[in-house]
């Protein structure tokens, strides 16, 4: 319940902080990126495991961004989250930390530019259990999803997205998880160079 208020609050703050940077300055058409330009970005959000036995929690990441073309891009993402194990014979956290990279399509709007992304990852799965020494287990997977970007200034923008990361069954020393995927959702922002 904790993160499903955090994300709230954060939303409200981020969609809140888009008119009002744009207030008192005269409207600039929204670059499209560029051949060759890069971008860096950061977001945080949730990320919403499906397996039963772990509970939501935050979803960090960071990326570096190069485009091919106005429209396509490569994407490198290295993001981190934190679950509760709930409903077991014990209690602990799983923490995933994973690297994708992912190729990037994006289509012209405006200031709104939206997007779709897909790719494939290393996944590793940290694992701190009563009882058991901490563990890892680390497993290939592949994601798809898509968000938008928005261009509150030439150079910079806010964005949402949301990924589906599809992983196998990961170990810990007192269990196995059948399913290691999960959701991510985050917002975040993005600068161009």
């Amino acid at each position: 319940m904790r993160i499903h208020i955090l994300f709230i609050v954060v939303l409200a703050v981020i969609i809140g902080a888009a008119p009002a940077s744009a207030q008192g300055r005269r409207r600039v058409a929204a670059p499209v990126p560029a051949a060759n330009s890069w971008a860096v970005g950061g977001s945080f959000g949730a990320a919403l495991p499906t397996d039963p036995s772990l509970d939501s929690g935050l979803d960090v990441a960071g990326a570096i961004e190069g485009y091919l073309t106005s429209r396509v891009s490569v994407r490198g993402q290295f993001a981190a989250a934190w679950w509760d194990i709930t409903g077991r014979h014990f209690t602990g956290t799983v923490k995933p930390f994973y690297l994708d990279g992912n190729l990037v399509y994006n289509w012209e709007g405006g200031a709104w530019h939206p997007y779709v992304t897909g790719g494939v990852g290393m996944y590793r799965y940290h694992s701190t259990e009563s009882g058991a020494p901490e563990n890892t287990d680390t497993k290939a997977g592949l994601n798809l999803g898509g968000g938008i970007e928005y261009f509150f200034a030439r150079d910079a923008t806010l964005t949402g997205e949301a990924l589906y990361h599809k992983v196998g069954a990961f170990n810990t020393p007192l269990a196995v998880f059948n399913d290691g995927s999960f959701w991510s959702l985050s917002f975040g922002v993005k600068k161009y160079f």
